[in-house]
């Protein structure tokens, strides 16, 4: 027998109390003063001493309740009576790592015994549960006492694409042992511990009272070779667009590893082999001859051979030629604005490539805007037809790029984002500076960290006034809290306002680092310019783009898998497997332009682990136990015992029962005494 709170049982002394008092208590004579006593009768006086009960039973009543709720705040437990309460019954959870790493040599195999180890010494009333994790965690089975179900359930098993990380798996484990009532409860964690997999938060901490065991699946010499991510260098020859791809080999040996074949396949056929020799712990690259790229998207795969765990073997991407930028320019037809600086910036642009058309102010119409993507206008008064032309463009998804110099000039109507004012001079005194620039809009993505770009060094000499329309969104200021940049949206597009020029007549922005970087993430901002990465990582969530309407349409996996595309999600999927992912029609399974490239989490190739002991020690909640795979099992704690036996709560109603049954003898024994 033992006892979690044993300073309650002084309260047993407390019982003592009244059954003292009431036996020791004397009578007191009470004197009263009286004239004359020849009247009164001489009555002998009789001295009682003590008082006699009456009422054993009541009394032993009320005593025995009083200790049964003594003793079920001592909260009491059986030490060497857990099995007859609960059976000694555990609750197992045996975690499985299966992420790509543990496809390395024969560490899933020993993963395996170790989890069946465990099952095979389930005994009678115990209950386990099978996890299996990567990235995320699968609960394969809960709390289920079929060692058979359990066993079946591992050996189907297999190790997937994934990273492994311990946190989604620990949650699981920690949300099933905080609701089991079972005396003994045990998680098993079987992994081979990466270091890049450990991350450890108090979330993660298990219930008081778990015991962990950590079974590590590590191997003393380990050799494997990753491929690493394809760079791309863009360029034109002929007026074609071609690629040229770089790609590099890691090894994570302690060996140097010579003569490793790289081979470049495009669309499935290998056109070129290089071999490369890497260092240990090091890495080595090779460049291909370019290729030129083709109107349709190119499945380009970069594989290695002989490699130890094959889900790193190969990098996959996706190329695509670069759709232009279609821009007009428009600038006054009489000599004014200097375009120079603006056309040598569009010219230099590759991603994407900006194809310019100038034409005078005078001639912007449908006919002429109908196939651009942005409009500059730069220093040009805009006529009624121009102006109206404009506002059609914008409704239909272009964006505009306005340029105010001293001819500049528009209606103060939709959707120009407001009215222009006089020009103001700074050529005298100190010159105007930019800043207050709105860092969150995405003009101004590139140039949030710090030192890449300085808008503050340029140097204002002029500009024209502006009043924001309502519902604008100033970018940029000048130092005399001048609008500078201004953003207005209308339809399906947007209107930017630059409120001086883009030439040398009232600033030095073009002679600036940041002119060209600037000017391109504007346009593409203007055009909507978002392009597709080339690859994307296992356990992401891509769009399948735009679908015909009323078209049902379906991904196909890189092992052949049919899904159907859900509206619901936005048609987006999940790549969950290196290789290609193609989107095509449901009812004529003809491509419907889409295709993916996903790619393993290359930080998983990295063997280098963590100590399962550190970890295990980490993760242990108050009261638990940290124990290596092997170890003796520890004894279970006096509070796991208590907790699962409960001895407190029938002690507790057997006091609350007690207590009625004395007030029932007490009515019926009124008017008695104790």
């Amino acid at each position: 027998m033992g006892l979690i709170a044993p300073l309650f049982l002084a309260g047993l002394a407390a019982l003592a109390v009244p059954v003292l008092i009431h036996l020791i208590q004397r009578e007191k004579n009470t004197i009263v003063a009286f004239p004359s006593l020849m009247f009164v009768r001489r009555v002998p006086y009789e001295s009682v001493r003590r008082r006699k009960i009456r009422h054993w039973l009541l009394l032993a009543l009320r005593l025995l309740a009083l200790a049964l709720l003594v003793a079920a705040f001592a909260r009491p437990f059986l030490r060497g009576g857990v099995a007859a309460v609960s059976g000694g019954a555990r609750e197992v959870i045996v975690l499985v790592d299966r992420s790509y790493s543990m496809g390395y040599g024969d560490r899933w195999t020993r993963a395996q015994a170790a989890a069946r180890s465990v099952l095979q010494g389930l005994g009678a009333g115990d209950r386990a549960s099978l996890v299996f994790f990567g990235t995320g965690a699968e609960v394969a089975l809960q709390s289920v006492d079929d060692r058979a179900r359990l066993e079946g359930a591992l050996a189907a098993a297999q190790p997937g694409p994934e990273a492994t990380r311990f946190s989604p798996a620990l949650k699981v484990a920690g949300a099933v042992m905080a609701e089991s009532t079972r005396p003994r409860r045990e998680v098993v964690l079987i992994s081979d511990f990466q270091k890049l997999a450990w991350a450890p938060t108090d979330d993660d901490r298990l219930p008081a009272g778990v015991t962990l065991t950590t079974v590590p699946i590590t191997d003393t010499d380990t050799r494997n070779l990753a491929v690493t991510p394809l760079a791309i260098r863009r360029g034109r020859f002929e007026n074609q667009e071609r690629a040229t791809f770089t790609a590099g080999v890691t090894n994570r040996g302690t060996d140097a590893a010579e003569g490793v074949a790289l081979a470049l396949e495009i669309n499935g056929r290998v056109v070129e082999e290089a071999k490369v020799t890497v260092a240990p712990q090091a890495s080595a690259s090779a460049t291909f001859a370019p290729i030129t790229l083709t109107p349709t998207p190119m499945r380009v795969a970069v594989r290695v051979r002989d490699s130890a765990i094959a889900a790193d073997n190969a990098y996959y991407a996706v190329v695509a030629p670069t759709a232009p930028i279609r821009v007009v320019l428009a600038d006054p037809s009489t000599r004014g604005a200097d375009t120079t600086y603006l056309r040598r910036a569009l010219a230099i642009g590759e991603t994407p490539r900006f194809d310019v058309t100038t034409l005078p102010a005078e001639q912007l119409r449908d006919d002429t805007l109908q196939s651009a993507d942005v409009l500059v206008v730069h220093d040009a008064p805009l006529g009624d037809t121009a102006a109206a032309a404009i506002g059609r463009f914008v409704e239909r998804g272009g964006g505009v790029l306005l340029a105010a110099g001293t001819r500049a000039a528009w209606p103060q109507a939709a959707p120009f984002p407001g009215v222009l004012g006089s020009p103001v001079d700074r050529t005298r005194g100190d010159t105007g500076r930019l800043g207050g620039l709105e860092l969150g809009h995405a003009i101004f993505a590139p140039f949030r960290a710090a030192r890449s770009g300085d808008f503050s060094s340029v140097r204002v000499y002029g500009y024209r006034r502006l009043t924001p329309a309502p519902g604008t969104q100033v970018l940029a200021r000048y130092d005399d809290g001048q609008p500078a940049l201004v953003a207005a949206r209308s339809g399906r597009g947007q209107v930017l306002a630059w409120t001086t020029s883009l030439d040398l007549s009232w600033n030095d922005l073009a002679l600036k680092p940041i002119y060209l970087p600037f000017l391109h993430q504007a346009l593409r901002t203007l055009a909507g310019f978002d392009p597709r990465p080339a690859a994307f990582t296992v356990g992401q969530v891509v769009s399948a783009g735009p679908a015909s309407a009323g078209r049902a349409r379906v991904v196909v996996a890189p092992d052949g898998t049919r899904s159907p595309l859900e509206a619901t999600r936005g048609d987006a999927f999940d790549v969950a497997q290196p290789g290609f992912y193609e989107v095509r029609d449901a009812a004529s399974d003809a491509s419907a332009g889409t295709i993916v490239a996903a790619n393993v989490d290359l930080a998983e190739s990295d063997l280098a682990g963590v100590d399962p002991a550190a970890v295990a020690a980490t993760l242990t909640g108050p009261g638990g136990t940290a124990a290596v795979a092997g170890a003796a099992a520890a004894p279970i704690r006096d509070e796991v015992a208590e907790q699962s036996q409960r001895l407190w709560w029938y002690l507790l109603l057997a006091g609350m029962l007690l207590l009625i049954g004395e007030s029932v003898v007490a009515s019926r024994l009124s008017g008695g005494a104790t």
